[in-house]
Formats: C-alpha cells, sequence, structure tokens
C-alpha cells in the first residue's frame, strides 16, 4: 500500500511501474491527471478524494478496483465506471455529476455515495440488478424532484421496495 495524504503530490509519473500496487491512497492533494494509474491492474482500493480530476476516464480498465473513492473532485462523466463491475464501495460525493448512465453495471455494489452532484434521474440505479436488501446509496443535496408521483421518487421507493437503503 502506498499512502501519501495531503502531499502537494501534482504528477503521478513513476507509479504506472507499481503494477503489483493492491491499495493507493492520494486524497488531499493536487492531481489532475491520472493517466499514469491506468495500467495499474491490481489496484483493489483507491482513493482520490479531494483533487483536481475531471477525467477518469484512466481508470475504466481497472477492474479489480473494490473501493473507489473520488469525493470532492471536478468529475462530470462517470461512464468509465461502466466496466467496473468489482466495486463494492464508490464515493462521488461533491463533484459535477448529472448523468449517472453507467452505474447500471456496476452490480456489486454495497455503498453508493452520490451526495452534492447535479442528480435529476436515478433510473440507471433502479436498473442496477445487484442494488438489493442491506445495501445503501446517498443522494442528498442534488437535483431530484421529489414530488409526489413524479419519477424520481417512484424510483426511490422501487429501490426501498428492493431493500436499499436510500438517504435523500
Amino acid at each position: 500500500m502506498l499512502e501519501a495524504i495531503d502531499s502537494s503530490i501534482a504528477d503521478l509519473s513513476g507509479l504506472e511501474y507499481c503494477t503489483n500496487m493492491t491499495h493507493l491512497d492520494l486524497r488531499g492533494n493536487q492531481i489532475s491527471d491520472i493517466t499514469p494509474l491506468s495500467n495499474l491492474t491490481s489496484l483493489a482500493k483507491l482513493w482520490l478524494w479531494e483533487n483536481q480530476i475531471s477525467d477518469i476516464s484512466p481508470l475504466e480498465n481497472l477492474t479489480s478496483l473494490t473501493v473507489l473513492g473520488l469525493e470532492s473532485n471536478q468529475i462530470i462523466d462517470i461512464s468509465p465506471l461502466a466496466n467496473l463491475t468489482s466495486l463494492t464501495e464508490l464515493d462521488l460525493d461533491l463533484n459535477q455529476i448529472s448523468d449517472i448512465s453507467g452505474l447500471e453495471y456496476c452490480t456489486s455494489l454495497t455503498w453508493l455515495y452520490l451526495g452534492e452532484n447535479q442528480i435529476s434521474d436515478i433510473s440507471p440505479l433502479v436498473e442496477n440488478s445487484g442494488l438489493g436488501a442491506g445495501d445503501n446509496v446517498y443522494l442528498k443535496d442534488n437535483d431530484l424532484d421529489l414530488g409526489e408521483g413524479l419519477e424520481d421518487l417512484e424510483n426511490i421507493q422501487i429501490l426501498e421496495d428492493r431493500g436499499v437503503i436510500i438517504y435523500y
């Protein structure tokens, strides 16, 4: 495991050679380019909170990931996460995400944090057949329309009927 929290790191050059690394914690740095991580296919846990990351496409082949922390970045497009079907915990709080397409394929999720984004459609979560009893989804402070009879509230009810614990 490599841990370098709040270390003013901006450049990840050299990490591309750490192909056997399984845990990497780089919270609280100034990282914007995560391309050197693209071939670290042994990574199981990766924490990149509080950086300046907007492009997460280098993560799309890291299919061994079970825990991924991307809270407090500038992420808009999360479609590269569709391949990460082993994820059990995914933290995307405090980004700029409006479209959560791709999450329907992350069927191993037990903890999903999507708070404080711009999400207005949670239908990909309903399409995620793996979300069920005891799983937790955080949706607070998004653009959900929760009026009675409206789609977002109906989708929350569908998830809750499956046993998903929703925080909204």
